[in-house]
């Protein structure tokens, strides 16, 4: 309930935040997402991740963190999420292991932008920007996004790199966008 408690107050204070560039101007490429899906838009994040596939990873972690009944309710967020691959490329034992669930929560969090935010509406802020755009993740950290063409990238304040890798799923509380990497470190304490 603690980390409950702690993400629900970041969320509020996040979605304080201004979005920066990525909420400025048209903002009709927010919700036009193809997803395959003809009710995604009616079910919620939670149930968007659940049932995406090469996301059960990244489901079972929010589960284990506390964060999945966030994405159940009315707030909006967009999950930047690693797909399997990814998790697969770490230590995700380690990093689900109880014993480090501040550090599990910590990952999760760098991971999670307040907003309704699809792959057309970030590539429209950075070309009204002339270039990358930054939005401050739930874990108070920064997230830039860069373009290449029609390839997306995340890199975290860190420095690890993700790029945006397969359609946006848009919820009717958000939108996933699966990446190929984590934007946030995952370096779990040992435990003693």
């Amino acid at each position: 309930m603690t980390a409950f408690r702690s993400f629900a107050a970041a969320a509020t204070l996040a979605a304080a935040v201004s979005l920066g560039a990525c909420s400025q101007g048209d903002d009709s490429g927010a919700t036009a997402t193809a997803t395959g899906n003809a009710d995604a838009g009616h079910r919620t994040l939670a149930a968007t991740i659940g049932s995406a596939p090469g996301l059960t990873t990244v489901s079972t972690a929010l589960s284990e963190a506390g964060l999945a009944d966030v994405f159940d309710g009315p707030g909006s967020y967009t999950l930047l999420a690693p797909d399997d691959d990814a998790f697969a490329k770490i230590d995700n034992k380690a990093l689900t292991d109880p014993a480090n669930r501040a550090e599990l929560v910590a990952v999760l969090r760098g991971h999670i932008l307040p907003g309704h935010l699809t792959p057309d509406a970030i590539k429209k802020a950075i070309a009204d920007k002339k270039g990358p755009v930054q939005m401050r993740t739930l874990a108070d950290s920064m997230v830039t996004f860069s373009a290449d063409g029609d390839v997306l990238t995340a890199t975290g304040a860190d420095g690890a790199k993700a790029k945006i890798d397969g359609a946006a799923l848009v919820a009717s509380n958000g939108v996933v966008l699966p990446l190929d990497g984590l934007v946030k470190s995952a370096t779990p304490a040992k435990a003693s």
